[in-house]
């Protein structure tokens, strides 16, 4: 799991960060809601922790902009008591919302126990995110359109990454054996697949008078 904590007080932030890499998970980190949305231009990530109080762009406002750009899920944190201000942050969109001052290792079960739940459901490569239960793929966090069986078809292939894979047995595995078609049924397929995947698109591999294969780099 890639996650963003965004937390202005600075020894808060190492400490969570700190925390959360003994958890073995990737994370990275902000000071504001700015820095949190000029990273996620050029990162992806799976998960936001952030307080709902900063300076400049507050978590609220940080996690709308977030959200009209990106679909990454986030977890507020606030010393907010009134139950209309949690109310209010869930109907902005947050996944969790978790009261200060807190445990450290409370708010590491979280994360932990958010992670195994992401790491069953999302195979990721760098910045491309294919979710296998919604049957969406993100490319740098911003969704693309996949038909289904661009789709199956991508996910066959990663699901045999660094396997060539002949043309006739991905039409008879992705299509069926019913299906009525040529070579050039997959190579339109992979191409849409490629304009998808855009700087990412080299990870499908031709093998040149046999088929392709998925390969990050």
């Amino acid at each position: 799991m890639r996650l963003l904590v965004v937390e202005d007080d600075e020894k808060l932030n190492d400490e969570l960060c700190t925390s959360l890499r003994e958890e073995k998970i990737e994370v990275f980190s902000a000071l504001n809601g700015v820095q949190a949305l000029e990273f996620l231009k050029d990162n992806s990530c799976d998960l936001v922790l952030m307080d709902v109080d900063m300076p400049a762009l507050d978590g609220i406002s940080t996690m709308k902009s977030l959200k009209a750009s990106y679909n990454v899920p986030v977890i507020l944190m606030g010393d907010r008591k009134e139950e209309i201000d949690v109310i209010y942050a869930y109907e902005a969109g947050c996944i969790d919302y978790i009261r200060k001052p807190f445990f450290l290792k409370e708010v590491c079960l979280k994360i932990r126990n958010i992670s195994k739940k992401t790491s069953a459901q999302y195979i990721v490569y760098g910045g491309v995110k294919i979710d296998t239960l919604g049957r969406v793929l993100y490319v740098d966090g911003k969704k693309e359109s996949l038909t289904q069986k661009e789709f199956q078809l991508l996910k066959y292939l990663v699901d045999n990454e660094g396997i060539a894979i002949e043309r006739e047995k991905l039409l008879n595995d992705v299509w069926g054996y019913g299906f009525f078609g040529d070579d050039r049924t997959i190579d339109t397929h992979i191409k849409m697949l490629r304009n998808s995947l855009g700087k990412y698109k080299d990870c499908i591999q031709t093998i040149r008078g046999f088929g392709y294969k998925f390969e990050y780099k």
